[in-house]
């Protein structure tokens, strides 16, 4: 059996490293997350879960941000294309707005598969070294056979409650009088950003407008005032979401994958929330 540090050089070694403290952000919004959502369940929600859960995003996309950008002399294009930079404005404007719980939940998808990838390539390790013990390489593999499995499926969920979910409850929101206008504009804005860097996002947006033209341009036909107008309402406004969409966007080559993790130059491998190296 190979020789291994005291335990205590270990975590001390762990804690040194920028990257625990990315995953103690993920550790701190899954956690929040799920006690707000608890907290909303039962009829009482407690804002400052929300502010917590949120938090934790601030300060796992911000490591990152230092790490991979630094610190930005200039806030040119390729800055704001960065994928961490605009997650970071959100979840910034997230935490600043009133709470909104569906916000929450793509941050949390996302934080939960963070949480699990990192415990199996680095806490694990460090309280039991992977050869010490076959229950420890096995539980290592499990782990990480759950998270490869489930990657796809939970990228784009989170893609879908963005496109529909956060964007829909704006916008009930919005015609409700109970959100801002500038709420749905920022969100949109962010929306359109992720349109053209993420392929789950399009995916989502565009089986979104399919389902919603195949509902509701049929109503063109019907001759009751109501579902002529509503139909009509709804070309108007998918018109202008396309040319609002179709404008000057960052350019293609700021497409790089979300990145979530370190870089490498610390032995760090790129996140899997990343899409096109597998991702948020």
């Amino acid at each position: 059996m190979t020789d291994h540090p005291p335990l205590t050089e270990r975590i001390i070694a762990l804690a040194k490293h920028p990257q625990f403290y990315w995953w103690c952000g993920h550790v701190c919004l899954v956690f929040n997350a799920i006690l707000y959502f608890t907290s909303v369940l039962s009829l009482h929600p407690y804002a400052n879960y929300y502010k917590r859960a949120h938090a934790g995003s601030l300060i796992s996309y911000g490591i990152v941000i230092w790490k991979s950008v630094g610190i930005p002399r200039r806030f040119d294009m390729e800055f704001i294309g960065n994928e961490n930079v605009q997650y970071f404005a959100i979840a910034f404007y997230w935490y600043s707005y009133q709470p909104i719980t569906v916000t929450l939940v793509p941050f949390f998808i996302f934080s939960l598969f963070h949480m699990f990838a990192y415990i199996p390539s680095a806490i694990i390790p460090a309280i039991y070294p992977k050869d010490s013990n076959s229950t420890v390489v096995q539980t290592c593999r499990s782990i990480k056979q759950y998270t490869d499995d489930h990657h796809e499926m939970a990228m784009q969920l989170a893609a879908y409650v963005e496109v529909v979910g956060v964007l829909g409850q704006l916008l009930l929101g919005v015609i409700s009088f109970q959100t801002s206008i500038l709420a749905l504009i920022v969100f949109a804005h962010f929306l359109r950003l992720r349109y053209y860097l993420s392929p789950y996002t399009r995916q989502a947006c565009n089986e979104t407008t399919e389902k919603l033209d195949q509902w509701i341009l049929p109503l063109a036909q019907d001759p009751r005032r109501w579902a002529q107008i509503s139909c009509k309402l709804y070309v108007n406004i998918k018109a202008i979401v396309i040319r609002y969409g179709s404008a000057t966007t960052p350019n293609n080559s700021n497409r790089s994958s979300r990145v979530t993790s370190i870089g490498s130059s610390n032995n760090i491998s790129s996140n899997r929330s990343s899409e096109s190296t597998h991702r948020r």
